[in-house]
């Protein structure tokens, strides 16, 4: 093999495994916010038989709405501020999760 191929072959190789890496860190904001979700959202928004007054909403598609349930604009910062402060029956989060972990969870709701 010429070192024309064997550079060629060792840079695919190497944007493979940077891809890969990419892929599954655990620190990655979509694993993290899906994680999140799961814990503390995923019971109530997707629950079936609540036995509350009134179901949660589903969440996904939330930012391609004009407006929350609520009537605020669905952007980020009104998001952010349901999650911390909670509303109706929903709990604050702002003392179960950190700014980190709020910021993961909103970027995770732009996925679902």
């Amino acid at each position: 093999m010429t070192s024309l191929k064997l550079t060629a072959i060792s840079l695919a190789l190497a944007a493979m495994l940077l891809l890969a890496a990419g892929c599954s860190q655990p620190g990655n904001a979509s694993t993290a916010g899906h994680e999140l979700y799961q814990l503390h959202c995923l019971e109530c928004h997707e629950g079936k038989n609540l036995n509350l007054r009134k179901q949660p909403p589903k969440l996904n598609g939330l930012f391609q709405a004009k407006a929350l349930p609520s009537g605020a604009p669905a952007n980020d910062q009104e998001v952010r501020k349901t999650i911390v402060e909670g509303r109706g029956i929903m709990p604050a989060f702002d003392q179960r999760l950190s700014d980190k972990e709020i910021e993961d969870l909103v970027k995770y709701l732009h996925t679902i």
